[in-house]
């Protein structure tokens, strides 16, 4: 299977399924204008996770920790494949698309970024500044290479999204966890087969060794990290909407 052919069946139609059930689904005035406001956050959410992400896995495939193979892409732009910019911008469109399909008429809020909320956005930082001294100290062992790269570069956003307006956060935690599990549990599952089939590979050297058949433990954390920096920017995203 070729990583275009991977990206077709298990990332864009998956998505445009649950777009055409969520269109199904909320048909109302009221949700038609939510929905043309989650649309426009999703595709702002899809070009900051393209801009961010490009650079890291550039970096990660000139280290070899990331590999692919030749055979199943069409082209490499710097060090990564065509399909692989491709993907930054379908996960955000599938993820925001499963959110919506199941919670978009459930997303409306109040944002509280101008409340003071002191106490919430210093254990946001907090928890930031513990995670990434934890993987300053795991870079010093090749095995946790891939795991330390991770958290250095989608910690920080994370942290930021916290700062912003943890109530919103905390409000809709009942959306952000079953948005954020239940892709990554999608992505975990379709991964392993991409690396059954030999579509990519990540060096046995620069990871822990903790796998779940095939799939490698930095493989889930990354799809979990990722699913929650979508499923809290569209969800911060929902409470700046005017009424």
């Amino acid at each position: 299977m070729s990583y275009l052919v991977f990206l077709i069946f298990f990332v864009g139609l998956p998505a445009l399924g649950m777009i055409a059930l969520c269109k199904f689904r909320f048909s109302k005035h009221e949700i038609f204008k939510r929905s043309k406001w989650h649309w426009k956050g999703t595709f702002i959410l899809a070009a900051i996770a393209f801009f961010w992400t490009t650079p890291w896995d550039n970096y990660i495939v000139a280290k070899e920790i990331w590999s692919y193979g030749t055979d199943r892409v069409l082209a490499v732009i710097g060090y990564v494949p065509l399909e692989e910019y491709l993907f930054f911008l379908l996960m955000p469109l599938f993820n925001s698309a499963f959110l919506a399909s199941l919670f978009l008429n459930r997303l409306a809020s109040l944002s509280t970024w101008r409340e003071r909320q002191v106490k919430a956005r210093a254990i946001a930082v907090g928890t930031g500044l513990g995670l990434m001294f934890a993987a300053y100290l795991l870079q010093s062992k090749e095995s946790f290479t891939y795991l330390s790269l991770i958290l250095f570069w989608f910690v920080p956003p994370l942290v930021l999204q916290w700062i912003f307006d943890p109530q919103v956060l905390l409000l809709k935690f009942r959306i952000l966890l079953p948005a954020t599990l239940l892709p990554t549990l999608y992505f975990s599952i379709v991964d392993a087969v991409a690396i059954r089939d030999g579509i990519w590979t990540i060096h046995p050297a620069t990871r822990t060794g903790w796998e779940w058949g095939m799939l490698p433990f930095e493989e889930a954390f990354f799809f979990f990290v990722v699913s929650l920096l979508l499923a809290q920017g569209i969800i911060l995203w929902h409470s700046l909407m005017r009424p």
